[in-house]
């Protein structure tokens, strides 16, 4: 264990190189940044805070904590359409992390950054005696008029999913000592999907760059939570088809041998999936990148899941909240 540099001879040395790769940083000589957006675009503006222990493990990877922290902000962005056009940090370590673990972090932004085209512009950096923790803004930008909204959903529109459901959040009971019946692989697939999410910007790019109308969101505090979000922002209802709800491999050997984990599929979070409502054509459109799961309805902020006997139960409500102690 190395011991840690000062403030700006730590930025210098692990931050400045992954801005050099953007002229609006400015190679984090100035305390701002100089964005100009493109042409025809709208600017859109993301900000989401991590804490340890809240939204990641204290012993986890740095390198997959600095990739989950820019992850989940550009899956905002995807549920917008837009693409990413560069991203800040403000990071608070805990004293007591060394210099190893803030280059680690440091590595593993860098090659998101680079992945997803997503430069680093600037950020802040302290140290804190409590829990470390990050915030960071992600910009993005989308064709003027064309950015996904929650208040766009219509009756009589289906329902689409990215991706499966559910994933992360077993992944995190994996973590944590549970599951044990589940084979080595499965864990490891179930883990790495809590670990690392995957921020399905392609599919969001692609229903901005239409003429069609998509009203969407990312799932991150649950499915049965999240969904009402769009019910409350489009006056609207949804039904949902069990059966037809996308489960990976591993997720489908879990709930076939403990069907209560349904619970945590529908509710967990952390999945970061794109949640999709739109007229029957436009969601073929998407091809096979997204799943059809259900309607919406004119039943104002009425939520049911539909089983396989097309027996209807309403979805009870659900979810993460920071706030629900």
């Amino acid at each position: 264990m190395t011991a840690r540099s000062g403030e700006f001879d730590l930025i210098a040395r692990h931050f400045a190189p992954i801005a050099q790769k953007s002229k609006a940083a400015l190679s984090l000589l100035d305390d701002a940044a100089l964005l100009t957006p493109p042409a025809g675009h709208e600017i859109v503006i993301t900000v989401d805070a991590l804490v340890a222990d809240v939204h990641f493990r204290n012993q986890d990877d740095p390198t997959d904590i600095a990739r989950k922290v820019l992850r989940v902000n550009l899956s905002d962005l995807a549920a917008m359409g837009a693409r990413p056009l560069g991203v800040v940090l403000t990071a608070g370590y805990n004293r007591n992390l060394s210099e190893d673990w803030i280059a680690a972090f440091a590595r593993g932004l860098g090659q998101d950054c680079d992945a997803f085209n997503a430069p680093l512009l600037g950020g802040d950096t302290v140290v804190t005696p409590g829990p470390t923790f990050f915030s960071l803004t992600a910009f993005g930008a989308v064709p003027t008029g064309r950015a996904m909204r929650r208040d766009a959903a219509k009756s009589g529109d289906v329902i689409a999913i990215t991706g499966t459901l559910g994933d992360a959040a077993l992944g995190l009971k994996v973590l944590q000592g549970g599951l044990t019946d589940l084979n080595e692989a499965d864990k490891a697939f179930l883990s790495s999907r809590y670990l690392v999410p995957q921020p399905r910007m392609d599919v969001g790019m692609k229903c901005a760059a239409g003429n069609a109308r998509y009203a969407a969101m990312d799932v991150s505090d649950g499915l049965t939570g999240d969904c009402r979000k769009i019910c409350t922002a489009s006056d609207v209802g949804m039904v949902f088809d069990r059966e037809s709800i996308p489960l990976s491999d591993a997720t489908a050997n879990a709930v076939r041998d403990n069907p209560v984990l349904w619970e945590s599929v529908l509710g967990g979070g952390d999945d970061y999936e794109l949640l999709i409502c739109a007229k029957r054509a436009d969601i073929d459109a998407l091809g096979r990148d997204v799943t059809i799961i259900g309607e919406v309805t004119d039943q104002s902020g009425q939520v049911y899941l539909r089983d396989a006997d097309n027996k209807m139960a309403e979805l009870a409500k659900g979810g993460f909240d920071h706030f629900g102690f």
